[in-house]
Order: structure tokens, then C-alpha cells, then sequence
């Protein structure tokens, strides 16, 4: 009984269906072995509101009937079509407001659960992505890549120092010290000097912020 008043939820409202309602009926389905129809369910869940929460759960139900795999390739597809669909609808209607981004956040996102991380650092160079990503990205490439990594580092300093706040200005600080650990392995100490000393010109007047400059060690 409660399986059919479940589908006939899903058939009355088979669009934003409560997730809830389609987890239930795909467990049920697997259950009855009747895998096509849970599937069906839970790709609808993942092309209503791509996202890695919803990559995660097609995983774990396609890994249930070991076909990941071709499930998988569909999702990412899926994915770029959407993105590519979003950009032409920024393009066609410029004032209208997104409901999704059109970068390509959630392959980075995906790519780096994965452990992928060239891959998901290619997705981010070719189509960007938000910033807490970016940041996560240098973050495991400084080491190996302490190129790719310097750039996003030096771009968040003036938008960090631009709050004016002491926490913010810990964090530019923060931020300073990983560039210039990058620099320094890249033999670029002069060039830090000079940077550094941009920093303190732009920013004269925000007397906490020189404050912690003046305190930091740069050698």
C-alpha cells in the first residue's frame, strides 16, 4: 500500500518531485529487483539539481547493479550539456537571473571527490569555478605546482584585505606568507620584495593591516 500511494505521489507531481518520495520508491524498486525503474528515479534526482550530493547518491545506487561505469559517463555528459546550455541562456538573456552557475564548479567539485585532480584543475582553467574551489585547488597543487598555485593566491589578497577587518587582514597575511613561501621556491625573492612592498603602498591607511606586516617575518 505504501509503494502505491508512493507512485501515484511521483506520477501526480513528476516534476520537483520531494526527494524524499523518489528515495523511498528507488529502494523499494531495487528491493523487487525492478533496478531500471530505481535508476530511472534517481537520474531524475541528479538532472533536477546537478550537484555533487546527487553524483555521490546516482553512484551509490549505480554501484548497487555494478554499472557505475556507463552511469558515470552519462552524468558527466549531462553535466556539460547543462553548462553549455546555461552560457547560451546568459547569452540569449543577459538580465535574467541564473538559477545555476555556468561555470563548471560541480566537475571541479566532482573530479576532486574523485581524487582526480588534473582533471578537476583542467575543468577549472577551461570553464572556472567559484573561489573556495580555487583555493582548494592550490592548495593541492602548491606543492607539485607552485606556478599554478602562486597566481590563485596573489588574486584573493586584495578582495581579502578589501573586507577591513582584523580577521580579513589575518587572512591577507596568511595568504602573503604563501606567496612568498611559493616565490622563494621559485627563486623569486627580489620579485616578492617588490610585491610586498606594492602591498604596503595600496594599503597605507589600514594601520592594523601594517601593523601585522610590520610583525610578520619574511625571511
Amino acid at each position: 500500500l505504501a509503494l502505491e500511494w508512493a507512485e501515484r505521489g511521483v506520477k501526480i507531481f513528476p516534476e520537483r518531485t520531494d526527494s524524499r518520495l523518489r528515495e523511498f520508491l528507488a529502494e523499494e524498486y531495487h528491493l523487487r529487483k525492478r533496478h531500471d525503474d530505481a535508476m530511472a528515479l534517481v537520474w531524475a534526482e541528479f538532472t533536477d539539481s546537478p550537484s555533487l550530493d546527487h553524483y555521490q547518491y546516482l553512484k551509490s545506487h549505480s554501484d548497487r547493479i555494478d554499472k557505475w561505469p556507463a552511469w558515470r559517463q552519462k552524468a558527466l555528459a549531462h553535466l556539460r550539456e547543462d553548462i553549455a546550455k546555461m552560457k547560451r541562456q546568459a547569452r540569449e538573456n543577459p538580465r535574467a537571473w541564473p538559477h545555476r552557475r555556468a561555470d563548471r564548479s560541480v566537475l571541479v567539485e566532482i573530479f576532486l571527490w574523485e581524487k582526480d585532480v588534473e582533471a578537476a584543475w583542467r575543468e577549472a582553467k577551461e570553464g572556472g569555478c567559484t573561489h573556495d574551489l580555487w583555493m582548494e585547488l592550490a592548495a593541492k597543487r602548491e606543492k607539485d605546482h607552485p606556478e599554478d598555485a602562486l597566481p590563485i593566491y596573489q588574486a584573493r589578497i586584495e578582495p581579502t584585505v578589501a573586507q577591513t577587518n582584523n580577521d580579513a587582514y589575518h587572512q591577507a597575511v596568511g595568504l602573503l606568507r604563501k606567496v612568498h613561501g611559493l616565490m622563494s621556491r621559485l627563486g623569486r625573492e627580489a620579485e616578492f620584495a617588490r610585491y610586498l612592498e606594492s602591498i604596503r603602498s595600496a594599503h597605507k591607511p589600514k594601520r592594523n593591516f601594517m601593523k601585522l606586516l610590520e610583525r610578520a617575518k619574511w625571511s
